[in-house]
Parts: C-alpha cells; structure tokens; sequence
C-alpha cells in the first residue's frame, strides 16, 4: 500500500510575484501524487538507501530471517510456541494443555501471569507482530549437523494489543519430533 497526497485547489501552488490571481505551477487540482518510502529496503547499505526512498521499487528481498540458515520447521514452532504462551496469557489455552512443550517451571510462570494479568491485557487479544528467529550460540544452528540432532534457536516477537506493542523473548529447542521451549521473557 502506497501512501499518497491529494492536492486540492491552490494546494502546492504559490503566488508569483507581479500579479494576483497568479500561480506558478503545472499541477491539475485533481492530481494524487504518490510519497517516496521512507523506509530503506532490507539489505540496503548507507549508501544505497538515499536511492531507495528516492525509487522505491516492487522487488522484495528475503529478510533476515526468511534466510536458508533457519530452517521452516524451526520458524513454525517458534510460532506455535509464542503463540502457546500467549493464549495461555489470555486464558484462551488451560496450561495443563502445553506440557511437553514447556518445561514445568514456564508453565507455572505462565499460570501465575494469566492469574495476576499482564500489562495492556485490557488493551485486547494478543495478536503475533513480528518474530524473528536465528541458531543459537552464533552462526549455525546448535547440533552435530546431523539431521536428527536437536538444534537450539533463540526467538523475539512483539505482539500487539490494541494499539501497543510488547515483546517476548524465548529460547526453543527442535528435534524431528517436535519442539519445546527452554526459557520464555515477556516484556
């Protein structure tokens, strides 16, 4: 979606010196004129972002985490396990219904802030913003690099209630099968 300015009648026009009534400018007053983006395009260099907002194109590159480093498997349960965890949050999920896939001591961490609330919960649902995903322990994923060797990821979301953002930070574990979560932070 491309944000755009209307110009109304006299809009974007000025007065030129040497007569009233008289207007510099071409513009019909019925043209829309679409802004430049104000965001580089991912993967820009400093350089090259002056040139993207001044040309934004259609191409899409892959974001970081869209990379072949981390596996879609991975990606998917780091979702389900947020997402877990924030139903848990706002009673949407019984914790007793996420054992396997988070240690004891989360469940009752999350048990406890389903009680006593969370900040913004009256805001709404918790809805997934953004989550990002990479190995843990530096560039490649955790493991022996054998197929079915546990890898280990670290994961931050935000999620949205209402007009506000929040974030959670986690720690998953995949195996072939399935995955769990090893440490759970909600900001």
């Amino acid at each position: 979606m491309t944000a755009t300015q209307a110009t109304r009648a006299g809009a974007g026009r000025r007065a030129v010196p040497g007569g009233p009534g008289t207007t510099l400018g071409d513009d019909d007053d019925t043209t829309i004129h679409p802004l430049p983006s104000t965001e580089p395009l991912p993967g820009a260099q400093p350089a090259q972002v002056h040139h993207a907002r001044a040309h934004p194109g259609p191409a899409r590159t892959p974001l970081p985490d869209e990379s072949d480093e981390v596996p879609v498997p991975a990606r998917r349960s780091a979702h389900a396990l947020v997402v877990m965890a924030l139903e848990i949050v706002d009673r949407k999920r019984a914790p007793t219904n996420v054992r396997g896939a988070f240690p004891e001591h989360l469940v009752e961490m999350l048990r406890s802030l389903a009680r006593t609330g969370v900040p913004g919960r009256h805001l709404g649902t918790a809805r997934i913003h953004r989550l990002h995903i990479h190995p843990a322990g530096g560039g490649a994923a955790a493991g022996s690099g054998r197929a079915d060797a546990p890898a280990e990821y670290e994961v931050c979301a935000t999620y949205a209630r209402g007009p506000r953002l929040f974030a959670v930070a986690a720690r998953i574990r995949v195996t072939p099968t399935g995955a769990s979560c090893l440490a759970l932070r909600m900001v």
